[in-house]
């Protein structure tokens, strides 16, 4: 579970940005891990999650990019260096693309969420507070606000696809990412960058 921060500068020019997650690597699709994962919690909901409910959400994992999140920004999903390793898979890809729809601002507010179902709502709850009791009190603040729903039609799970992420990014001139993929914080990206690398994904 990553606590990135990114300045403020950052934030305001960015529409979107690559956020490295904890796949499941025996998972044909690399869905997010559940169950114990390297942050020390037991982790109840998959994050980000395109099954659970009629649309994608992003609930629990990286608070500080979540926290600034505007409609239509986009998350570019890429499975950690250990999860595309033992996958089998030589380099980074992006797995899922989420395309922010709506947002809503805080955890009481998801709980009594109808557009959820229960049984999701109630895995977020219980996952939440799991995460919280180990979260440092700043973090502990920030977690539990700005519950991320993405857009279902612009939104994509791509899974396993071998389509790797460095050339891609290379041939698109963005040679500054490409370098910096293997680092936990990779520059963000803004709206023409975000528009191509999206149009080429989701062919």
């Amino acid at each position: 579970m990553s606590n990135q921060h990114l300045s403020s500068e950052e934030v305001w020019n960015t529409k979107g940005f690559l956020f490295k997650y904890d796949a499941d690597s025996g998972d044909e699709d690399l869905k997010d891990r559940i169950g114990n994962v390297g942050c020390g919690c037991k982790r109840g909901v998959r994050d980000p999650d395109f099954w659970s409910n009629d649309f994608p959400v992003w609930a629990i994992c990286g608070p500080y990019y979540r926290m600034k999140l505007q409609r239509e920004d986009v998350v570019f999903f890429v499975p950690k260096k250990n999860s595309t390793r033992q996958a089998g898979l030589k380099d980074y890809i992006c797995a899922s693309i989420l395309v922010v729809d709506d947002k809503i601002p805080d955890s009481k507010k998801v709980i009594m969420e109808d557009r959820l179902t229960k049984r999701y709502r109630q895995s977020y709850e219980a996952d939440l507070n799991e995460h919280l009791k180990n979260d440092k009190p700043q973090t502990r603040l920030v977690r539990p606000k700005n519950f991320i729903i993405g857009d279902r039609s612009k939104s994509l799970w791509l899974g396993k696809r071998r389509d790797y992420l460095r050339p891609i990014l290379q041939t698109l001139g963005l040679h500054n990412i490409a370098k910096k993929l293997s680092q936990r914080r990779i520059p963000c990206l803004n709206e023409g960058q975000t528009r191509e690398l999206y149009e080429i994904l989701s062919r």
